[in-house]
């Protein structure tokens, strides 16, 4: 019996390999490869250590806010023909005006970077650890301009959101006039965030640091305990187990992990930190995360 089936596997070799070839290959564009290629930014080779959240892979070094609430102000759309520089700025006394009302700002230059890039609202919020995308656009006809902006968060919901008609020739004039009332209406919106979320109503809560930002994307899991059990037992499909994918899981132990191909790929995959957990988060911990993260332990 034993020697029918050696033969037989000897004889299907090849049509064995494609099919494992297929199944890992299929496995790793469903289960992988919509994160790798959504999560990686431009140049994301370096490497950061978060002291809350263990050894941890993360995407280059985003501003620090020192706890307040950050937005990234993308470029306005110019629909039609502006006078110069106008939008410029307007952009210039928006960010200074919410500077002033206590928000933090990354530079133009670099949201500027991102959307050349065609990075999106979601985008643009993780790789610089904002909370809010603020966008908008520019409309002219003769001495009328139309100003729209609205306030995005870094789900991609839309927040807030106003329109502002206004006439005359003075362009420093109104320019002032409408980043003041912008900055102004994103002020009281997001202070009634913070009061529905104070009061236990659910609301948008934004990232204040880089490591929030990173955190929310990334898997609890340690990376160390997936590898090593991928390393001695992949082919079982244990990892898989660990990091919750128990269908996989299933797969990989009745078919020797997808005829090894499955596991070969799940050790480079976690060698990398593009392996994901059974909610798509990343595992990019070396170490598991820290339950009490604040230092406040359950003794």
């Amino acid at each position: 019996m034993l020697d029918a089936a050696i033969t037989w596997i000897e004889a299907n070799a090849d049509l064995l390999g494609g099919i494992g070839t297929i199944s890992a290959a299929t496995m790793f564009l469903v289960t992988n490869g919509r994160n790798m290629l959504r999560n990686r930014a431009p140049g994301s080779n370096a490497i950061s250590v978060s002291s809350e959240a263990g050894f941890m892979d993360a995407p280059p070094p985003s501003p620090e806010y020192g706890g307040r609430t950050a937005i990234a102000v993308l470029p306005f759309k110019e629909l039609g023909t502006l006078p110069d520089h106008f939008t410029h700025g307007l952009m210039d006394d928006l960010i200074a005006d919410l500077q002033k009302l206590g928000f933090a700002t990354p530079t133009q230059t670099t949201v500027g970077k991102l959307v050349v890039a065609g990075a999106d609202n979601q985008k643009v919020a993780r790789d610089l650890g904002t909370g809010y995308c603020l966008e908008g656009s520019i409309r002219c006809q003769d001495d009328k301009f139309r100003i729209t902006a609205q306030l995005v968060s870094a789900t991609g919901a839309v927040v807030w959101s106003d329109r502002l008609n206004m006439t005359g020739d003075d362009m420093m004039a109104m320019q002032e006039s409408a980043a003041r009332q912008i900055a102004e209406g994103v002020n009281v919106q997001l202070q009634a965030n913070a009061a529905e979320t104070d009061s236990g109503t659910p609301g948008a809560v934004p990232y204040r640091t880089q490591s929030e930002a990173i955190s929310a994307g990334t898997s609890p899991k340690s990376r160390l305990v997936a590898l090593i059990l991928c390393f001695l037992v992949g082919f079982l499909g244990i990892h898989r187990f660990y990091i919750g994918r128990w269908a996989t899981g299933i797969l990989y132990f009745c078919t020797a992990g997808l005829f090894a191909i499955g596991w070969l790929l799940d050790t480079i995959l976690l060698l990398f930190g593009a392996l994901t957990d059974k909610h798509n988060r990343r595992i990019r911990r070396w170490l598991p995360a820290d339950p009490h993260p604040s230092g406040d332990r359950v003794k």
